[in-house]
């Protein structure tokens, strides 16, 4: 398969191939070009004759929202300046939510009415606070959620602080290649060529048969490296993280394998932290109320502003007022008395 898929695209290298074990389902194959964090081109190949067939129709719209969201669709992608400032966003969010839960903290913290009940009573100013209050405390702990995972793409340190908490071991250096103009990397000495990794798929088909739903296998990047296959169980959730297997490219020797089942919570956090981000963690439900905590996020800008705009109205008619009672009271000089109650 990779061989012809080679012969159709001589001057892209291949960095992974994704196989169903369902006989109907095409592979996939994710050519390398990806800089900046981006994800290099993936198409699709028959898995019968190995004919590229490319990408899926609305596949460059939904990369380039993934873009939007991640880095604004700046130049420069995660290497330029969207990152920062979606970093600096996600920070902010968190600070509106820990300032937020401050400032709206009831007289009686023990009554849960005063919590989520929302006054659907109220007009004016106090719906608007209801609204902007009560909702942001549905939605807190999922805002928390998204902003503490959504840091872990933002900022290195981040993510170093979070592994040594939750693992209690520091992040392992990651392999980077020479980068090159073409395909993200270029050819360069001690780096594969085409290689079969025939004996390696066999390796990991005698070890786990046909117990796999979906498999990711990565081809080795130096010569003499190993091949790497990520693959998830058969009846496991779809958005779960995936085992991987290691093996001897030339042996198809299992080297190593870790199992998602088998980390700690902390372990399968890390190894999850994008189903959590999303909320898929937590199953279909759990992703129903991320995307409708993420659809309730322009209410608190409505809200605040309306009620911000409310504030500047009243301090200036206090103002007109009180220029107007100052000038009444010079002028018939007598004594101004105003009770508030």
């Amino acid at each position: 398969l990779l061989a012809r898929v080679r012969e159709q695209r001589p001057d892209t290298r291949v960095e992974g191939v994704f196989l169903s074990a369902r006989k109907d389902e095409a592979a996939r194959v994710l050519f390398a070009g990806g800089v900046g964090g981006n994800r290099g081109e993936r198409a699709y190949v028959d898995p019968y004759d190995g004919t590229v067939l490319g990408r899926a129709t609305g596949e460059e719209f939904f990369a380039f929202i993934r873009r939007l969201h991640r880095w604004l669709a700046l130049p420069g992608n995660g290497d330029g300046p969207g990152r920062q400032i979606t970093g600096a966003a996600v920070m902010a969010l968190l600070f509106f939510c820990v300032s937020g839960l401050y400032l709206r903290w009831p007289r009686r913290p023990l009554d849960w009415r005063a919590w989520l009940a929302l006054d659907t009573g109220a007009k004016g100013r106090a719906f608007l606070w209801s609204l902007h209050a009560v909702i942001g405390t549905w939605v807190l702990l999922v805002y928390l959620v998204i902003g503490l995972t959504g840091l872990w793409w933002s900022y290195d340190w981040y993510r170093d602080a979070a592994v040594q908490l939750l693992t209690g071991q520091p992040l392992p250096a990651r392999e980077e290649g020479p980068k090159g103009e073409k395909g993200g990397r270029e050819r360069g000495k001690g780096e594969a060529g085409p290689v079969s990794v025939d004996t390696a798929w066999a390796g990991f088909l005698a070890r786990e048969g046909d117990h796999y739903a979906m498999a990711l296998l990565t081809p080795p990047g130096k010569a003499g490296g190993p091949t790497r296959v990520r693959y998830r169980p058969l009846g496991a959730p779809a958005d779960q993280a995936y085992d991987e297997m290691v093996l001897d490219t030339a042996t198809g020797q299992v080297k190593s394998e870790s199992h998602y089942a088998d980390k700690a919570l902390g372990a399968q956090l890390l190894a999850g932290v994008l189903t959590v981000h999303r909320g898929t963690y937590f199953g279909t439900g759990g992703a129903v109320v991320f995307m409708a905590a993420a659809g309730a996020m322009p209410l608190f800008t409505i809200t605040g502003l309306l009620m911000y705009l409310d504030r500047r109205r009243k301090k200036k008619a206090v103002r007109l007022a009180r220029g107007g009672a100052q000038n009444a009271a010079t002028a018939a000089s007598t004594t101004l008395t105003i009770a508030y109650a």
